[in-house]
C-alpha cells in the first residue's frame, strides 16, 4: 500500500483497496486475520505534510481470555495518520530528540507513503485486551484445566481451600451457627 507523494492532488487522495490476509503481518503470536482487509480512506496533502483518515474492516481470530477457545472478532476501526518526510539531518545523529507532538507522527521517504504499518496498528489497536467467547463464560478450571464451557470436572462441585485457611472457615462456620 505504497502511495508516491506526487499522486496526492490539492483536493485530495481517495482511495479504496482490499488486501490480502498474508499481505499484513500481525506478529502476535495468539492473533491471526481472518478476513482479507477491506481499506477505504483520503489522503490529504499540505505542503510535505499528508494526512491519511479512513477506516479498517476485516475479522480476526483469538483465544478468549477465560477458556482459550478460538473466538473469531470483527473488525471495524477508524484509520488516522499525519506522515512528515523524514529529516535528513536527524538521521545522522545518533541522538535523535522527541517532543510530545512527534509521537503521532509517522515518517516517510523517497516521496512515498506506505500505509501497511498504520493498517495493522488500526487491527491490533481495535481487538480488545480481554475477549471472551461469551459473556458469561465460565473458564477453566484453576485444579485440573477442564473447559467448564464444555463439561464439568469432579474437582470443580469442591471448593479449593487453602490449607492454612482451614482455621478461617472453622471459624466463619462458628460465627454464623452463633457459637
Amino acid at each position: 500500500m505504497v502511495f508516491p507523494i506526487e499522486e496526492i492532488g490539492e483536493e485530495g487522495l481517495d482511495f479504496k483497496l482490499v488486501l490480502k490476509k498474508d499481505q499484513i503481518v500481525v506478529g502476535q503470536t495468539d492473533l491471526n486475520l481472518n478476513d482479507d482487509v477491506a481499506v477505504k480512506g483520503t489522503l490529504t496533502r499540505i505542503d510535505d505534510n499528508v494526512y491519511l483518515k479512513g477506516g479498517v474492516t476485516t475479522s480476526v481470530v483469538t483465544s478468549c481470555s477465560r477458556c482459550l477457545d478460538a473466538l473469531t472478532y470483527p473488525i471495524d476501526s477508524e484509520l488516522k495518520a499525519h506522515f512528515a518526510p523524514i529529516d535528513d539531518r536527524l538521521t545522522s545523529l545518533n541522538e535523535v530528540e522527541l517532543h510530545a507532538s512527534d509521537i503521532d507522527v509517522e515518517v516517510y521517504e523517497k516521496q512515498q507513503i506506505n500505509l501497511t504499518q498504520s493498517v495493522r496498528d488500526s487491527i491490533l489497536l481495535a481487538v480488545p485486551a480481554i475477549s471472551l467467547c461469551e459473556k458469561g463464560c465460565k473458564g477453566l478450571c484453576s485444579q485440573c484445566g477442564q473447559n467448564l464451557n464444555h463439561a464439568f470436572c469432579k474437582c470443580s462441585n469442591e471448593s479449593f481451600t487453602d490449607p492454612r485457611l482451614k482455621i478461617l472457615k472453622v471459624l466463619k462456620d462458628q460465627f454464623s451457627k452463633g457459637e
